[in-house]
């Protein structure tokens, strides 16, 4: 009997302890405030601000979509081909060219040779031409490619529930047409993008004082980091963990100022120049941003441009090695920045030549150009595997 009541007792002392163990659990709960498990998201994110030297191209992937925004400068072809072959890409959902300068735009023809694009997206607001014509309007035309104009408060659907949100530009600038910049705002797996073009001092404050949520983790920043871009209050009002720049110093001694640069000192800031491929950012599904530095594959190959002719406009290439599949290989002209690319399941054996001709010459393969070769001043051809390292070179001659 008295073994009982030693058991019960114990049992009512355990009790009492775990009410009071409980008891303090929830006191301090309310005095520091509960902690819920963290969110899980869904979507694999993907954005990569590729180096394109003094030059705009990112490339958005969430899920399974593709967006491009901005194609580069046409001679920075090269190192859009080397992202797009990395990250995979044959398609793009989409391609968003936020202002007309050549910088923005120049790559979208070779792009197009190289990729489907199911739409190009520019702003409703845009400088035309001394002649009226639009730049953009003309390049989309010359490639019969689907174009969408967009205002403030358009959205670009990604998935059922990824959007890009059209901020900007709010009113035309006629005094520069990087005040007229596509403004874009994404927000997935708890993390905010803002993408600005080459916004500058006028469409921010357009913005600010219309009083847009400019604010985002991680922000590209506007106009390649010069100083007549991003204001202190714009700076503030985004308050970014992560500020984007992207340029070439040596070519743009003035872009990533150490002004605009000093404006985000609470932020981790890159430089697409320091990063081989580009500064790719990825989103994972507990809402973690992970930074890094793709590395490019190699390709062994050993092809040889043997001659580049002007009088045929033909490029003879052979190969000193074992069988190649060209697929994604391509030709550039150093003078007028034309690219050729090999269609897919091309190759070559070992020992075996071909030729690349222009529309109406012979050859194995036809450039649709009618003629590529300068014949006035120095071209030079580039021959690239589909990582964009160069494999060989000739003079015109």
């Amino acid at each position: 009997m008295g073994e009982r009541n030693m058991i019960k007792n114990q049992r009512g002392k355990l009790i009492w302890i775990g009410a009071a163990v409980l008891l303090i659990a929830v006191n301090l709960c309310i005095l520091t405030g509960c902690k819920e498990d963290k969110q899980q998201y869904h979507h694999q994110v993907s954005v990569m601000y590729i180096n394109v030297g003094k030059a705009d191209s990112i490339l958005v992937q969430v899920d399974e979509k593709n967006f491009l925004i901005d194609a580069g400068e046409n001679d920075s072809v090269p190192s859009l081909f080397r992202a797009l072959q990395y990250k995979e890409v044959a398609k793009l959902d989409g391609v968003i060219l936020t202002h007309t300068h050549s910088d923005h735009i120049g790559g979208m023809e070779a792009l197009a040779q190289r990729c489907e694009i199911e739409n190009v997206y520019s702003a409703e607001i845009s400088m035309n031409e001394e002649t009226g014509e639009n730049k953009i309007q003309q390049v989309v035309e010359q490639l019969a490619l689907p174009h969408k104009k967009l205002k403030a408060g358009d959205q670009i659907a990604i998935t059922s529930d990824v959007y890009f949100e059209v901020l900007g530009p709010l009113q035309y600038n006629d005094a520069d047409d990087n005040d007229n910049s596509l403004v874009l705002k994404l927000s997935v797996n708890g993390k905010t993008f803002l993408f600005t073009g080459d916004m500058q001092f006028a469409e921010e404050e357009t913005l600010l004082k219309a009083g847009a949520d400019v604010s985002a983790d991680i922000l590209k920043v506007a106009n390649h980091g010069n100083k007549d871009a991003t204001s202190v209050k714009f700076a503030k009002a985004v308050s970014p963990e992560i500020a984007v720049i992207s340029t070439d110093t040596s070519v743009d001694e003035n872009s990533a100022n150490k002004k605009v640069k000093a404006f985000f000192s609470s932020a981790k800031v890159y430089v697409t120049e320091d990063y081989a491929c580009g500064v790719l950012i990825k989103i994972d599904t507990n809402g973690n941003t992970e930074v890094s530095d793709p590395i490019i594959p190699k390709l062994v190959a050993s092809l040889e441009i043997q001659s580049v002719s002007l009088e045929n406009q033909t490029v003879t290439i052979i190969n000193n090695g074992d069988e190649v599949d060209l697929s994604g290989y391509f030709i550039f002209s150093t003078k007028g920045k034309e690219v050729f690319c090999f269609p897919e399941g091309s190759r070559l054996l070992r020992n075996e030549k071909i030729t690349i001709a222009c529309t109406g010459k012979k050859g194995d393969y036809i450039w649709k150009e009618e003629k590529v070769w300068s014949t006035k001043k120095e071209d030079i051809a580039l021959l690239y595997d589909s990582y964009g390292n160069k494999l060989s070179s000739c003079v015109a001659q």
